[in-house]
């Protein structure tokens, strides 16, 4: 290690990591020029397989697995061979994070509706509404039903209850948007 003298008199240690690994780079490209141009291709076409099932090669070495030559970038796993890679493609966990990973990018690139879709989303609602929903007269028997109902239940159960419960329930069905079918 080179020692790096500064202006205030102070010595420091040079941590220069990159330059064994570049040695070490160069150390691996000569290997693949000893190994057949076949298994080559062959090599490099299962890591192109690989890489769409998101496992990429390691480039520095793994702390917690130093034999591992793969990684799983959805799962952060190391994986020491491509045996052990296909083997965890198939895996349950890895299939599941890659089904959620594909369904966020889909949703992602959703496009938002346009205006034909919202007129013909607003045209459908109110064909519905229109054919099963309640007119006047109907939500003026909702409201007689309601009173009737909450006289009864006043005389049976607690006040402060019961106006809490018809409340919540009259402002989920009465409505001249309602549907007729709710009863």
């Amino acid at each position: 290690m080179t020692l790096i003298s500064y202006s205030e008199g102070r010595r420091q240690r040079n941590r220069n990591k990159k330059k064994p690994l570049a040695e070490e780079c160069k150390g691996l490209e000569m290997e693949e020029v000893r190994v057949p141009v076949q298994d080559l291709q062959t090599t490099r076409q299962v890591e192109k397989r690989l890489r769409r099932d998101e496992i990429y090669p390691l480039r520095k070495n793994c702390h917690g697995n130093p034999g591992a030559l793969y990684t799983c970038a959805l799962c952060d796993i190391p994986l020491e061979s491509i045996s052990h890679a296909f083997k965890h493609v198939r895996d349950k966990r890895h299939k599941k994070r890659a089904r959620e990973k594909q369904e966020q990018l889909m949703l992602t690139e959703i496009m938002p509706p346009g205006p034909e879709h919202i007129s013909a989303v607003t045209a459908a609602l109110n064909a519905v509404v229109h054919e099963h929903g309640m007119n006047d007269q109907d939500v003026l028997k909702r409201e007689s039903l309601v009173s009737v109902m909450q006289d009864v239940l006043l005389s049976v159960l607690p006040g402060d209850f019961l106006n809490f419960y018809l409340m919540t329930c009259m402002s989920q069905t009465v409505g001249s948007h309602c549907l007729k079918s709710v009863d």
